[in-house]
């Protein structure tokens, strides 16, 4: 059980008072100070007079069935079999159990956020830019020009310059400019994505905790070993009990190979407290499988649907947040996601960029076609004018034109 949970009594012998304090405390009261009406009320705690704890919960809610006591305040999980006997205010906390594993530390894990396929189909994309470019500029720009080896590194270096808006060649035709604008907006999407996704990534460690033979941690007890048990398929033997927080983090920290565990299994309320007071781990998963916490009363109170509206209110109003973060990130350093459920984060595929490589390809096609389109017409527009003065000519003219022809041939062959 986690000390966040389990309410701190602070007694003055003075005054003969007894303060309690916790984040369940602090939503009862919440609560119940909201009603229309004043209720008196005396918290009693369920404990030994050396303060260790008078029993389960199933000894905490006898003892509301029984009417020793009015209501139960505490880390109490609403489950059908308790609901025979008492009645539950509404959840006041997440519900479901989650899994708190490491964050990753893989030396490969920038490669992770793409799929081999998208890795593959860029470069490819990289390199067809920039032979687009090339065969645009080679004519007219000289620094696209010289020994094959120097146009390929000049190509190459401009191409992939672009990653990071690098690129200094002075580009002298309008359709090369074309071809970059949109290749330079494909670059941006790519690497906010890759960014974004690796951001995820670092923060969540994917792992496959059914299929790796990885060891789970779990809080001593029936309830949530039978929770474990209905909803994954881990064995009995990966299964290993954890007493408090910080036998959490110590067998996290150690792994399987060195005796610990690789994850843990928990109620998300559970694991928000130990975010809160331990860095380097994350939630990765997360099934609705618990009902969360709860206010057991005695059967009938008329108490229960007056606080369970209070505590819809208190939802509403976002004052059940300020208490997470007063109980759950007053010690914490660790970013929002840490803090709560973090899904597994989506690989980028090909699929997602298809529409971006479309776009860049049918770009890049069309100003290569309408060069080609402008070189064919120059080309022709020039024979044009030469054989209309060969045939405008008179046959004088025509004959020195071929002589000189034939003696600049001759002249060739000699040399």
């Amino acid at each position: 059980m986690l000390p966040v949970f389990r309410s701190k009594i602070l007694t003055d012998q003075y005054y003969n008072k007894s303060e309690v304090t916790g984040f369940c405390a602090d939503v009862f009261r919440a609560a119940i100070k909201a009603l229309p009406y004043e209720v008196p009320y005396e918290f009693i705690p369920f404990a030994t007079p050396t303060g260790e704890s008078a029993g389960s919960y199933t000894d905490l809610i006898n003892e509301v069935f029984l009417q020793n006591f009015d209501a139960a305040v505490g880390d109490i999980t609403i489950t059908s079999n308790r609901s025979l006997y008492v009645d539950f205010t509404l959840h006041f906390t997440d519900i479901g159990v989650g899994t708190v594993a490491p964050l990753s530390n893989s030396m490969w894990i920038f490669l992770e956020p793409l799929e081999g396929s998208l890795w593959v189909t860029t470069a490819c994309f990289f390199i067809l830019t920039g032979f687009v470019i090339w065969v645009i500029e080679h004519a007219v720009n000289e620094e696209f020009q010289g020994s094959p080896a120097q146009q390929i590194g000049r190509v190459l270096w401009f191409s992939f310059s672009t990653l990071v808006y690098a690129h200094r060649q002075k580009l002298l035709s309008n359709l090369s400019r074309f071809v970059i604008i949109i290749w330079v907006f494909v670059v941006l999407i790519m690497t906010s994505s890759y960014t974004a996704t690796l951001s995820s990534i670092m923060t969540v460690q994917q792992i496959q905790l059914a299929s790796k033979g990885l060891s789970i941690g779990y809080r001593p007890g029936p309830f949530l070993r039978g929770i474990i048990a209905k909803n994954t398929n881990f064995l009995d033997n990966r299964l290993q009990q954890r007493a408090s927080a910080q036998d959490f983090a110590n067998a996290l920290s150690k792994g399987t190979k060195l005796g610990g565990v690789d994850a843990i299994i928990d109620e998300i309320p559970y694991i928000k407290a130990f975010l809160a007071n331990y860095s380097g781990y994350a939630m990765i998963d997360s099934e609705p499988t618990t009902n969360g916490f709860a206010f057991a009363f005695t059967k009938g109170s008329p108490l229960v649907p007056e606080m369970s509206r209070e505590i819809a209110k208190l939802r509403e109003e976002g004052k059940l947040m300020e208490l997470e973060k007063k109980w759950f990130k007053s010690d914490s350093t660790l970013s929002p996601q840490q803090g709560g459920a973090v899904t597994t984060p989506k690989i980028l595929d090909l699929h997602s960029f298809s529409g971006l490589f479309l776009i860049s390809g049918i770009s890049s096609a069309m100003a290569l076609l309408i060069f080609l389109i402008y070189l064919a017409k120059e080309k022709l527009h020039a024979n044009y004018y030469a054989i209309r003065f060969l045939a405008g000519g008179n046959l004088a003219t025509m004959i020195s034109y071929l002589f000189r022809r034939n003696a600049i041939a001759i002249g060739e062959v000699n040399a």
